[in-house]
């Protein structure tokens, strides 16, 4: 089981405490620091493996750090601004089948029982949106698959790590998750969702729901990601699937509808920088898709078909 945190504190300590009585004799607690020394508040904590890495490398990095020293068939990756429900990890282990990746039912920590996500889904530009996000949590009953798993909390297999590999660090932050999640669909491991394993999420408590900077870095990953693993249909149409993504977004913005309406007015030139610079590490992309093809057992129609099962939907953009 791997936390990563950035500074500590109140969320960090919630969110073990919350875990405490579903830890067994054999699971490893694994905390990963991304704090520069000192900077982090670590009292309080329970007994756990405590990895202190002097600095912050961002999620990615942190995460990969707590992968390579935990132990296990089954890998919990969790955010610290999580809080689970007292059965959480029984009701994720019961659903663990087979190899593969397992989202639960993300829930916002406001009280109000909506959803924060039920996994991921897809445009095939590489873009990916939260499925259900603030609808009521009765609304997402049925389990099956997600387009993406969340990396606020989901279970692996380490057959998947040692298949595909873990985070790709290059993508700093944001898009990580997604990104994992298509090479491992692309391996032929499912993404399973697991509406009876709950689990709070304090969404935008690490750095806020929007900024510049976190659309300059979503734009830019989201282009890696589809170079990366997307069909090759999907590379050629791409620029205009983005296109009319970013056209209805800033349509909403002006009719104030949406996200797109909360975001800064620099979200346009932010979107813009990092879609150059996606386009700009194309090269390292590209390399990483060849060397990726000799795990793929997933066609390209079977990749299609995952993305229209798990399309973003206009109306989940604008409301």
């Amino acid at each position: 089981m791997v936390v990563v945190t950035h500074l500590g504190g109140d969320w960090l300590r919630r969110s073990l405490a919350s875990l405490q009585g579903q830890i067994t004799g054999v699971d490893e607690l694994i905390v990963v620091v991304s704090a520069d020394p000192g900077q982090a508040d670590l009292d309080a904590l329970p007994p756990c493996i405590l990895i202190e890495l002097g600095h912050n490398p961002h999620y990615a990095a942190a995460a990969n750090a707590g992968l390579a020293r935990a132990g296990g068939e089954w890998l919990l990756v969790l955010n610290d601004d999580t809080c689970a429900a007292p059965d959480f990890v029984a009701e994720l282990m019961a659903a663990a089948t087979s190899p593969g990746m397992y989202q639960p039912r993300i829930l916002l920590a406001d009280g109000s029982g909506r959803l924060d996500n039920a996994g991921h889904g897809l445009l095939p530009d590489g873009f990916n949106w939260a499925i259900r996000r603030e609808d009521a949590e009765q609304d997402y009953e049925e389990a099956g698959t997600v387009g993406s798993c969340s990396g606020a909390a989901f279970l692996v297999h380490r057959a998947v790590l040692d298949r595909v590999g873990t985070f790709n660090e290059d993508l700093v932050a944001y898009g990580e998750d997604v990104d994992l999640s298509l090479r491992a669909r692309r391996a032929g491991f499912s993404l399973r969702y697991v509406p009876s394993a709950r689990i709070e999420h304090a969404l935008g408590a690490s750095q806020g729901r929007f900024s510049s900077q976190k659309i300059f870095w979503v734009e830019r990953n989201r282009v890696r990601v589809a170079l990366r693993s997307m069909p090759r249909g999907a590379l050629l149409f791409w620029p205009a699937f983005s296109g009319a993504r970013i056209g209805l977004l800033m349509l909403a913005r002006v009719q104030g509808k949406g996200w797109s309406a909360e975001a800064p007015s620099s979200a346009f030139p932010a979107a813009v920088k990092g879609i150059l610079a996606g386009l700009g590490a194309a090269p390292d992309a590209l390399r990483k898709r060849r060397a990726d093809r000799e795990h793929w057992s997933a066609s390209e129609a079977k990749m299609w078909q995952h993305i229209w099962q798990h399309r973003v939907r206009w109306r989940d953009l604008s409301r």
